[in-house]
């Protein structure tokens, strides 16, 4: 029981700790506005260290518009103490890169490489939905 105590604890810390400046990147956003945000592999690695590696996530829906990809996605994680799986869903998107130069102009570069673009800004909102960098996504929400 003690062992359960301090996994508990630390799946906790993990969750609201703030997300160490090393891991957070920044990028053009619109309208000119610097958006900071963490890279995939930051909130796998969280998501590994609170669920055990006993979570998955799935795209529900896939969308490819003419100029944006967007996905509806769903992770699910298993919290051993109450036995039960928990699920949050939320929307990603990525725009469709297009060729600028070349003999290419304005086809499509990769679609796979979009749609993996948008599959993983699908997955950073729903760990962000169970607190993964929230300090990072919601400014609003520090303490």
């Amino acid at each position: 029981m003690a062992n359960e105590m301090i996994k508990k604890e630390n799946d906790y810390r993990l969750i609201h700790e703030k997300t160490p400046a090393k891991y957070i990147k920044r990028r053009p956003g619109a309208g000119g506005m610097m958006l900071d945000y963490v890279e995939v592999g930051y909130v796998i690695d969280i998501l590994n260290r609170i669920f055990n590696y006993r979570w998955n996530f799935e795209v529900e829906q896939e969308v490819v518009g003419k100029e944006q990809i967007y996905v509806r996605g769903k992770l699910t994680g298993y919290d051993p103490q109450t036995g039960t799986w928990i699920s949050k869903t939320q929307y990603g998107g990525s725009e469709i890169k297009r060729f600028v130069t070349g003999l290419k102009v304005g086809l499509t570069m990769d679609i796979a490489n979009d749609l993996k673009s948008a599959a993983s800004d699908s997955l950073k909102k729903c760990a962000s939905l169970f607190g993964v960098a929230k300090d990072v996504f919601w400014k609003g929400g520090e303490e």
